[in-house]
């Protein structure tokens, strides 16, 4: 299934996470962790190698476990001058503030490696060479190679004379163009025409 296109489903799950880190962009909490995935996803188009989203999740997974730990203290502080303080008040605001900032710290957690990097990684092959969103596969660079030697079939072919085609290939050959089975089929069809 890595070499399949993403469904709708998929599909789906990403556009509801890259919804749900749009809250946290605006707070500037998110902008780190969204540069990390951006740039991992630029990093896996432009080399079509995975490993650059694996590294961008770690990425982000680091910088919110640290947000996590660093919300959990501060909820513990105001969590502990919330209950041994006779102006209980005064500390609830701040201890139950942490407390729901710890709790969007760890669904990010779950809800990166749920909604972002399983759909990403069931189809990890496909969206290495082919993009996240596309449905068609790119053509392939030997066919389009392929198309590219294969100028022998149209008929502005017989103004040029069999034995000059044979030895621009051959040129073509030797520099390493086109390789030795290229240069047999250019050429057997080359000596048909003729």
């Amino acid at each position: 299934m890595q070499n399949q296109p993403m469904n709708s489903g998929d599909q789906g799950k990403l556009l509801i996470f890259s919804l749900l880190m749009a809250p946290s962009i605006i707070f500037l909490f998110g902008v780190i962790p969204a540069i990390f995935l951006g740039f991992g996803i630029y990093m896996m188009k432009k080399n079509q190698d995975f490993s650059s989203i694996d590294t961008a999740v770690k990425n982000f997974k680091g910088y919110t476990w640290l947000a996590l730990i660093g919300c959990a203290l501060s909820s513990l502080y105001w969590g502990n001058k919330y209950f041994s303080e006779e102006h209980r008040w005064y500390y609830y605001d701040n201890f139950f503030a942490w407390l729901i900032f710890a709790g969007i710290a760890f669904a990010y957690l779950i809800v990166v490696q749920v909604l972002f990097y399983s759909p990403m990684n069931r189809h990890r092959e496909w969206v290495e060479v082919n993009g996240i969103f596309s449905t068609k596969p790119k053509s392939d660079k030997s066919s389009v190679n392929q198309s590219e030697v294969d100028i022998i079939k149209g008929e502005k072919l017989k103004q040029y004379s069999v034995a000059d085609e044979l030895i621009k290939w051959a040129k073509l050959k030797e520099d390493g163009h086109i390789s030795e089975e290229e240069f047999n089929e250019a050429r057997i069809k080359l000596l048909k025409r003729n």
